[in-house]
């Protein structure tokens, strides 16, 4: 695979201040709150690259000779690589804010279908496509939004993945993700000093998950369902085209729960607030089995009674998770933020 090398940078999220006590940023034993959190975030970079590369895998096959059980392997590795990147996607500072690495992986909201123009724009090139050209790219080419339109999208009917054009283009797209996870793999683990010996990156970490969760909130939900100001609009939503709205949020959720909820309670035990760290567990928990139980096409669930109230209630339960950690363990934890950063993606 072609290596990108690229230099660790850090950026802080949306952050005015943060004066917690010093007692709970000087431990870096590996029952420390950062200890737990990086341990747990290289895990799931790891599980991230290693999907794509199974994916990468996938779309070799397929090009190799298509048939129907390699096309299903191809759309379920494609989908558990997109969940695999959801599960880690709390983590909105370090090496995923280079060079926008997060837009590279997901190019999402696309209002103006900017994935539709580039993917018809290579499938009619003269050239064929490899992984270099899509480096040289724009981002709505480059990941799981592009591969989500040549799996699943209505104008893609009747051509075959095994078409040459369509074929090299699915392979320089999931080599291209196979070589960024990767490498977003290694800089994590390269950053991980950094990462332990500087205290802000508590009140940093804290705060990219309250801006995750408030990105489930208002735009992954809010905005799709109308309850942002403006009509309910189902191409507003992550993975419409393939229907897997709703998974992809249950992904995130679970990625808080496995990567996050363990460093958040060792922090708050060491504020002697257990309390406030079993209800955020006890309401990460009941969303997140709500949210195993809906539908995963959100663009469907607009239209059907029951499907929607279902809906709603899981984005009144992430509306209290985000309160809960937002407001109730920040104020407890002496975490003051500023202005929203999740606009955009």
């Amino acid at each position: 695979m072609i290596t990108y090398l690229r230099r660790l940078g850090v950026v802080t999220v949306a952050l005015l201040a943060a004066p917690l006590a010093s007692t709970l940023y000087a431990s870096t034993d590996a029952n420390s709150p950062r200890e737990s959190w990086y341990g747990a975030v290289e895990q799931q970079y790891a599980e991230l690259s290693a999907a794509a590369e199974r994916l990468e895998v996938s779309a070799a096959r397929v090009c190799q000779g298509e048939n129907p059980d390699l096309r299903q392997r191809l759309e379920d590795n494609w989908l558990s690589a997109y969940q695999a990147w959801q599960a880690v996607r709390f983590i909105q500072f370090g090496p995923i804010e280079q060079n926008s690495r997060g837009w590279q992986l997901q190019f999402w909201p696309d209002r103006k279908n900017l994935v539709g123009r580039k993917v018809g724009a290579w499938l009619d090139a003269a050239e064929v496509p490899d992984a270099e050209d899509i480096a040289g790219d724009s981002v709505a080419i480059q990941g799981f939004p592009a591969l989500e339109y040549l799996l699943y999208d209505a104008g893609m009917e009747g051509k075959e993945l095994s078409d040459p054009q369509t074929c090299a283009l699915l392979q320089a797209i999931t080599t291209y993700l196979a070589d960024t996870t990767s490498a977003l793999h290694r800089d994590w683990q390269a950053f991980g000093e950094h990462y332990l010996e500087t205290p802000d990156y508590t009140a940093t970490t804290l705060a990219s998950a309250i801006q995750a969760l408030e990105l489930l909130e208002d735009k992954r939900l809010g905005e799709p369902m109308g309850l942002k100001g403006a009509p309910a609009n189902g191409y507003l939503a992550e993975a419409w085209r393939s229907g897997h709205s709703v998974r992809l949020v249950e992904s995130s959720l679970e990625g808080l729960r496995s990567g996050f909820l363990p460093g958040l309670t060792a922090l708050l035990r060491q504020a002697d607030a257990v309390a406030l760290a079993d209800e955020f567990r006890d309401q990460l928990d009941k969303t997140l089995l709500q949210a195993t139980e809906l539908p995963s096409d959100l663009v469907a669930s607009l239209d059907d009674e029951e499907a929607f109230r279902g809906l709603q209630s899981l984005y009144l339960n992430i509306s209290q998770l985000r309160h809960l950690l937002g407001n109730e363990i920040a104020a407890e934890l002496g975490l003051v933020r500023g202005f929203n950063a999740s606009d955009g993606d």
